[in-house]
């Protein structure tokens, strides 16, 4: 038996530090040996929670299922873990230090198969990398403000291999290990999504749901939405869900929808706009207007526009806008929105509305400004969901292997929906909780006329005369 015990001290209150490492789904964000982290039984952590990590040792990868053996809010939590020659032990102790929180923590490791003589040299390299992985844990859970732009990323961001690595899921997992933990509550705060019924949406919702927000749901499917309920309901434990049907590509649909939201929630801290299409030809609605267009930007625009008075009412509130990489390709068309004059390309037409997206997100939180409101734009790089193997069949094809799972591709909008170390940054386009470039390629830059008109021609089309510019 080899025994590793460490010690550390971290400045975040301790029912947020027990929450966040007694969940062993986020040992990958501070154990550097864990590459998989994943958490297999549904409902609530606590006692019987289990968990599937696949851990690194030398050029070995050692799949362990743990299991929560003792779950006691928020001072102990034990694990058991068990692999194919190993069986460990792992006991975590919490202490409350008025704001700042101790951890002692105790692994105890049965090592089976080992010979005797190698006892001596295996402790030694067992403790270190204990030590290692606590030391992640520390640096996880300290305090620090919301990163900036940064010179070296802008670069990597505008060369070809360094900016597509960072779409993938390895380029996700690297990036994680400069991350500070999500420990934040999310109770008493209400959040709304939409495309909430896959992928994207159904990760984030989740995600948020386990932290103990009020969700409400927003699809165009009424079955699939109440499915979509009580899966979320069983994996969280969280029963404060709700759901609203719109076909957020119909003006009129999203005109109802934001009267039932503002008459049944009395607040609205967060709305996430993640409904998308990308589609293969071209369609129009029947209310005239191209679908993409409707549906990607122009139905984000009203919606965003229709609850702002109460996001404004509900403030600290924040707005989360999801975006594509894609855009990066494309320049605003604003004299073709609806893509008549040229040949329809559906990639195209998506990319054109996200960078759209992206546009109206700086130009709103420049007008929000000392609102209490924040909105920002993110993009979840390239992501494993139905909409993209339904819509780009070759392109999963060709990069199923590093694309990155719903719940990778959905952190980024978790992150800025609910991180305190964002609250007041605003205006800002992300990828894996870091802000990015807007512009890479030659040729895609808007001027500022044209931004000014998407603004005005948006506001038109959604007949919202009345509201300030």
């Amino acid at each position: 038996m080899i025994q590793l015990r460490e010690t550390i001290e971290v400045g975040r209150p301790i029912a947020e530090v027990f929450r966040w490492v007694a969940d062993f789904a986020n040992t990958a964000q501070w154990d550097p040996s864990v590459s998989v982290a994943d958490k297999v039984t549904p409902g609530p952590v606590g006692e019987g929670t289990s968990y599937r990590l696949v851990v690194g040792f030398g050029t070995s990868r050692i799949p362990m299922d743990y299991r929560i053996t003792r779950y006691d809010f928020p001072t102990v939590v034990r694990l058991e873990g068990r692999g194919e020659n190993v069986t460990a032990f792992d006991d975590i102790r919490f202490e409350d230090l008025g704001g700042r929180t101790r951890i002692d923590y105790v692994a105890d490791l049965d090592l089976r198969g080992v010979p005797g003589w190698s006892m001596p040299l295996l402790g030694p390299l067992m403790r270190r990398y204990g030590r290692r992985s606590i030391r992640g844990m520390q640096r996880a859970l300290a305090v620090r403000p919301a990163p900036g732009h940064s010179l070296l990323q802008q670069v990597a961001d505008r060369t070809v291999l360094p900016g597509v690595f960072g779409f993938t899921k390895q380029g996700y997992r690297a990036h994680r290990r400069c991350w500070t933990a999500l420990t934040a509550s999310m109770d008493g705060r209400t959040v709304i999504v939409t495309g909430a019924t896959s992928g994207l949406g159904l990760a984030a919702a989740t995600r948020l749901a386990s932290m103990g927000a009020r969700i409400v749901l927003v699809g165009r499917n009424a079955e699939r939405l109440d499915s979509v309920r009580q899966e979320i309901q069983a994996e969280t434990g969280n029963t404060d869900l709700s759901v609203e049907v719109a076909d957020l590509s119909m003006m009129s649909d999203i005109h109802a929808l934001a009267g039932r939201l503002l008459k049944n929630e009395a607040r609205i801290d967060v709305l996430i706009n993640n409904a998308g299409v990308l589609l293969p030809t071209r369609e129009v609605t029947t209310e005239g207007i191209e679908t993409t267009l409707a549906t990607n930007l122009l139905g984000h625009y009203l919606l965003t526009h229709l609850l702002l008075a109460r996001l404004r009412e509900s403030r600290p509130a924040r707005i989360v806008n999801v975006a594509s990489g894609g855009m990066y390709t494309q320049r605003i068309r604003v004299d073709d929105l609806q893509f008549t004059e040229q040949e329809w390309d559906g990639s195209v037409a998506y990319a054109r509305t996200k960078r759209g997206q992206v546009i109206i997100t700086e130009m709103l939180a420049d007008k929000l400004r000392d609102s209490g409101v924040t909105v920002n734009a993110m993009h979840p790089g390239w992501a494993d969901t139905p909409g993209v193997e339904k819509s780009l069949p070759a392109f999963h094809e060709k990069t199923r292997n590093v694309l990155r799972t719903p719940e990778e591709g959905a952190d980024t909008m978790v992150w800025l929906a609910a991180a305190p170390e964002v609250e007041d940054v605003s205006g800002l386009f992300w990828l894996d909780r870091t802000p990015r470039a807007t512009h890479v390629f030659p040729g895609t830059r808007e001027t500022p006329g044209e931004r000014a008109a998407l603004w005005e021609a948006l506001k038109e089309m959604a007949e919202l005369d009345h509201i300030d510019d």
